[in-house]
């Protein structure tokens, strides 16, 4: 109920998907930093933004779940970390495109933007970008949402997919490192460490051991710490017509739902491969987390996302992607006997799941998980340039052996 709060006059117009653009200078996205406070109760909380000059920006809300998004041109954020107060559970941001930030703000509770103004610099502080929020109804607050801006589209003149040549016939091996700009991914429990980090260094290491060996052209679905939609993940490595598509990862479990027992037993890789219904209860969790990253980005809802199982069973009854299907699971296999000896893997190194990124329409795909980001031992390794530069040699090794052993094609 709306009963006891008070309309703010000069914003009681607003609706939740309010557009703001407050141009006072073009300042460059490395004269801009910004760091965030928050301040207030269940029914009525701020958002600070500290900035150091006038920026343009851009604010409106998302349902399913319940999140405030502010859009501003590339820019050095800090968001508080960890849990939030009053009406805000957390938030988080980065890089959502070249040239464009994202902040996502996860709410408590359904809330109207009720005041969202950039103040100019006064005495000792900075400029700052105030945001207040104030409990509403979900009726009211669904009433309000409109349609997001459409997702950014990966900047094709950056990625070697628009460069290809189409005369040479070397097998074409995509390499999707996990995550990236605003979806940070796992945080690894002792040292704060982003999995995005992890998996784009491991996957530039794994690109440059391929490609010295001038038997493959490669792809990589991100060349910086940018956001990428699942879905532009996988119709890059269709658009390309690639043999084979390598997404790198890095698993966390949840301790308030599996305990903190779990997180020191459960360790080491794991090889995905697409799949209609989950393997198992574990993959079947981590296959959640990973296609819901979009959701967490502010660039999909849980209601408008496409029925994930649905798609995948039909693309799987397509005759073209069961033979896809078969492909994927005979390099997972062939990986796996290869690496075993010189990588630590879980003990149910292969396992299934419906992998949004993976539904690369006829392109054998797999989703490696390098580690458990959540158990201290595999922490130490993930963070580990040394181990990093180790293990994606080897498996560059395995990769071009089982391409060598197939005469460069991915066999049935």
């Amino acid at each position: 109920m709306e009963t006891g709060l008070r309309p703010s006059s000069a914003f009681a117009a607003f609706s939740a998907f309010l557009v703001l653009v407050l141009i006072m200078s073009a300042a460059r996205a490395e004269d801009i930093v910004v760091s965030a406070q928050i301040g207030g109760d269940s029914q009525r909380t701020r958002f600070v933004a500290f900035v150091s000059k006038a920026v343009e920006f851009r604010i409106f809300s998302m349902a399913d779940p319940y999140r405030i998004v502010i859009d501003m041109p590339e820019t050095d954020i800090q968001v508080p970390g960890g849990k939030g107060r009053g009406l805000i559970l957390s938030s988080r941001s980065g890089l959502l495109a070249p040239g464009k930030s994202r902040i996502v703000i996860d709410l408590a509770a359904p809330a109207r933007i009720e005041k969202a103004e950039l103040l100019p610099p006064e005495n000792d502080l900075p400029a700052r970008l105030v945001i207040d929020l104030a409990r509403t109804t979900h009726k009211t607050f669904l009433a309000s949402v409109k349609a997001p801006p459409p997702a950014p589209k990966p900047d094709e003149s950056q990625s070697a997919a628009a460069n290809l040549d189409t005369g040479d016939r070397r097998p074409l091996i995509v390499i999707d490192p996990g995550h990236g700009g605003i979806d940070a991914g796992a945080i690894g429990r002792a040292t704060n460490t982003p999995e995005k980090e992890v998996t784009f260094d491991f996957c530039k290491k794994l690109a440059s051991k391929l490609e010295a060996t001038a038997r493959y052209r490669i792809v990589m679905t991100r060349t910086s710490d940018v956001f990428v939609s699942l879905d532009d993940r996988a119709v890059m490595a269709v658009k390309a017509k690639a043999d084979l598509l390598i997404s790198i990862h890095a698993d966390a479990l949840d301790p308030k739902r599996l305990g903190i027992k779990a997180l020191k037993e459960v360790r080491g890789g794991t090889i995905y491969t697409l799949s209609e219904e989950a393997s198992d209860e574990q993959a079947n969790v981590i296959a959640q987390n990973e296609n819901k990253v979009d959701v967490q980005a502010g660039v999909a809802s849980e209601q408008t996302a496409p029925v994930v199982s649905e798609e995948i069973a039909s693309i799987l009854n397509d005759l073209e992607n069961r033979i896809k299907k078969n492909r994927s699971t005979a390099i997972a296999h062939y990986l796996i006997d290869h690496m075993k000896g010189k990588m630590k893997f879980n003990i149910r190194p292969q396992r299934s799941a419906n992998f949004r990124v993976l539904k690369a329409h006829g392109v054998p795909a797999i989703l490696i998980e390098l580690g458990y980001l959540s158990n201290e031992d595999d922490e130490k390794l993930l963070i580990s340039e040394e181990w990093r530069t180790t293990i994606s040699s080897v498996l560059g090794e395995a990769v071009n052996a089982f391409m060598s052993e197939r005469q460069a094609h991915i066999p049935l």
